[in-house]
């Protein structure tokens, strides 16, 4: 069973921990990190998820994951890489973008976004098929109108200023 270290909204690890499924208190925040994979086409690597237990089943997503209990985000989008693509990246490569606070109503959690500016050809992606169904390239323009569609995740209060974070100089 996979443990989770809290934090509190502002970012802070505060000595408690909860279990995979478990809901976080009011002011308790989990921590998951995204990757974004920009190549220069300026189009997005994005993968399909492959479980139907997830949330949204199936539809598309940034690589992205949970921060175990011990790691640090820069160490969880390393390891979320190497699961789920096979992508060994060197952690200099990788440009912090921002930290987001997400409230719903099971859990909170921190979402910290990393963007890696990198040519990566997908013939040389070996995938985890148990969490991935597919990768491809897509564009900013395609991936709103698959949030539209409902086949790319929607962050809710998230997905809104995404580019802007990405995106900016």
């Amino acid at each position: 069973m996979e443990i989770f270290d809290l934090y509190n909204n502002k970012n802070q690890k505060i000595n408690k921990e909860i279990y995979r499924g478990q809901p976080t208190k009011e002011g308790e925040y989990h921590k998951i990190v995204q990757l974004w994979i920009r190549n220069s086409k300026n189009q997005y690597l994005i993968q399909q998820r492959n479980k139907a237990s997830d949330t949204y089943p199936y539809q598309w997503a940034p690589t992205a994951g949970c921060v175990k209990k011990g790691e640090t985000s820069m160490m969880a989008v390393l390891r979320e890489a190497k699961e789920e693509l096979s992508l060994f990246i060197n952690s200099h490569e990788l440009i912090f973008r921002d930290s987001i606070i997400v409230e719903d109503d099971f859990a909170n959690h921190i979402i910290d976004v990393y963007l890696l500016e990198k040519d990566i050809d997908l013939d040389q992606i070996m995938i985890d098929p148990i969490e991935v169904k597919d990768v491809k390239y897509a564009s900013k323009d395609l991936i709103e109108q698959m949030i539209k569609d409902f086949q790319f995740w929607n962050y809710k209060t998230v997905h809104e200023n995404y580019f802007d974070i990405l995106e900016r100089s």
